[in-house]
């Protein structure tokens, strides 16, 4: 039944009279409401949602220039939200000029790459994930494809590996100290294998090549980006870490392509870490603003700032060291042979505090990386004592990731803080070479928790971080538990495909205060919607990622109108 409330528009939302510009009908209209209404008609005018309801019922609102698309049946759901995802002003990270799609290619493509240049010159490429999973090739590997050039190769953007020339350029030696938030992967010897993590790979980065990047170039290649989410579905992305001097040309994009593209929020960017606190702190106060400022297409978020390492290392801070009993041939400290590793921590306790505080104070939502149990906990500690010392109401401060699930004293506290887990349930697919090798028993089965956090009323938020991207390869994820080797884990952390939606939809909005804007059908919302061919309720849950996208909407605006499924299905990783 159609309300009357719902043929108007709500209190406060532009309220242009007259007829609907477009409707669409005869479709199964999943509303994500608090009650899930599912009805067969939507009406739009001047980008937002007139009324919903019933087609005969919405006919009133119809007039001779009216758009009347037929759905035939096809599902239509509030536009998903990635509520964490990244983009870089170059077309690949560190520069590089080519990629590496699996592992068997490696030789024939440096063999190519070397031959286009002379002798000396840096090979900088990327190695296409998950392939690159837990199979970096060492030093000596690569030498022995290309001993005449500097190597370095990328695994994603927070491990790389180098050859012996260019482990010699960086200046890397067995007496090279270890960084407090890195790690150099070495033999039996203490000799570098070419393996740089996280704060590590500053060795590198340093030392290749850093080619001149115009503006146009940098505005072409963040356009292509954020437009590539289009058929996925996507209406709307949360930018999980920007840094300040890229806010112009972000800026740029949306005032001359911002129509064309997902609405965008941003976070910014703090490296406090060990040495750099009094750095981050100049920074903060040098914005001049806070979170929130900005419009409907583009604003400023929360401050995002990393506590410890990653899984794809993996060196993650966890409560107790690492105990996974997978191995692979590449090798590294998360094989744990002292029985003391337990990850990485890239910024400490007193530093994460002193830069969250004063954060906090000038009004700043926060974002706090975690993805191990050890830096969950110290991260929540650390916010409890700022909402303790500056209490705030509405603060949305969340945790991004908590991949290893915490104690139980910890949850109960996330729950009391009202602060928000931004999470990818992706990472149980995508991630599963990098867990295996570096948790096992209890931790594997619950890492990447869902069904914990709602059961403690602790809101979730997903996103992808681009693990892959793509919205349904996240509800299929959570929804059945599956490891990239085919394997379920923890099934007792699954949701069901409503809340799933949920947390693709109404979950991100809420994090980045945008609830009463988007994230539902409901009248006088914006008309950000997606179409997909299937109804994700009722097909095979094993299907859900296989589900074409057919149309994404933004503002009542058609910028994807085709049928599209996401690539997901990649072999997985060999032991």
């Amino acid at each position: 039944m159609l309300l009357a409330s719902a043929m108007t528009f709500s209190a406060g939302a532009v309220t242009p009279g007259g007829e609907a510009e477009t409707i669409y009908y005869n479709a199964r209209v999943m509303t994500v409401n608090d009650h899930f209404d599912i009805t067969d008609a939507v009406a739009i005018k001047a980008g937002r949602i007139m009324a919903v309801g019933s087609h005969a019922q919405l006919q009133e609102l119809a007039g001779n220039d009216t758009r009347q698309v037929d759905l035939q049946g096809k599902s239509l759901l509030p536009g998903f939200y990635d509520g964490h995802i990244h983009v870089g002003t170059g077309p690949r990270p560190f520069g590089a000029t080519f990629n590496v799609p699996t592992p068997d290619q490696l030789t024939e493509i440096l063999a190519r790459e070397a031959a286009k240049v002379p002798a000396g010159d840096w090979l900088v490429g990327l190695m296409n994930r998950p392939h690159c999973h837990m199979q970096m090739p060492n030093r000596w590997e690569l030498d022995a494809i290309v001993p005449d050039h500097p190597v370095m190769l990328a695994c994603g953007v927070l491990k790389l590996t180098l050859n012996s020339k260019a482990i010699e350029l960086a200046g890397l030696s067995k007496d090279t100290p270890e960084p407090k938030d890195g790690l150099i992967v070495r033999d039996e010897q203490g000799e570098p294998q070419g393996v740089l993590t996280m704060g590590a790979r500053r060795y590198a980065t340093r030392v290749i090549p850093n080619p001149a990047l115009s503006d146009d170039s940098a505005r072409d290649n963040l356009r292509a980006q954020l437009a590539k989410f289009l058929p996925m579905g996507v209406t709307s992305v949360n930018i999980a870490g920007v840094r300040p001097n890229e806010l112009r040309l972000i800026q740029d994009v949306y005032q001359r392509w911002g129509d064309e593209l997902p609405r965008a929020t941003l976070q910014i960017f703090l490296f406090p870490g060990y040495d750099d606190v009094d750095t981050s702190l100049a920074e903060l106060e040098g914005l001049g603003f806070r979170t929130g400022i900005g419009n409907d297409r583009l604003k400023l978020g929360a401050i995002k700032m990393s506590m410890d390492g990653a899984i794809a290392v993996p060196d993650f801070r966890t409560l107790k060291p690492y105990d996974g009993k997978v191995r692979f041939d590449e090798r590294g400290p998360w094989e744990n042979q002292k029985g003391d590793f337990n990850g990485v921590t890239v910024i400490p306790k007193d530093s994460l505090y002193r830069v969250a505080s004063r954060a906090h104070e000038l009004g700043w939502q926060l974002g706090i990386h975690t993805i191990g149990d050890g830096a969950v906990v110290e991260a929540v500690e650390v916010l409890e004592r700022v909402l303790r010392e500056y209490p705030r109401e509405d603060h949305r401060h969340h945790l991004h990731h908590l991949t290893i699930r915490p104690p139980e004293e910890t949850l109960a506290k996330i729950a009391e803080l009202d602060l928000i887990v931004d999470t990818q349930p992706n990472y149980t697919y995508y991630n599963n070479a990098f867990m295996l090798a570096a948790v096992s028993g209890n931790r594997l089965e619950r890492q990447n928790p869902q069904r914990s956090l709602l059961e403690r009323g602790i809101r979730i938020a997903y996103g992808s971080d681009g693990l892959p991207h793509g919205p349904l390869l996240g509800i299929w994820a959570a929804v059945n538990r599956l490891g990239h080797d085919g394997k379920v884990y923890g099934a007792e952390e699954a949701i069901s495909v409503e809340e799933a939606i949920r947390a693709y939809t109404r979950g991100p909005a809420y994090l980045t205060f945008d609830e009463q804007e988007r994230g539902s059908i409901e009248v006088g919302k914006v008309a950000d919607l997606v179409v997909l061919a299937e109804d994700p309720l009722s097909v095979d849950p094993l299907r859900l990622r296989d589900l074409a996208v057919e149309r994404t909407i933004i503002a009542g605006q058609e910028l994807f109108h085709g049928s599209h499924v996401e690539p997901y299905h990649q072999r997985p990783p060999t032991p």
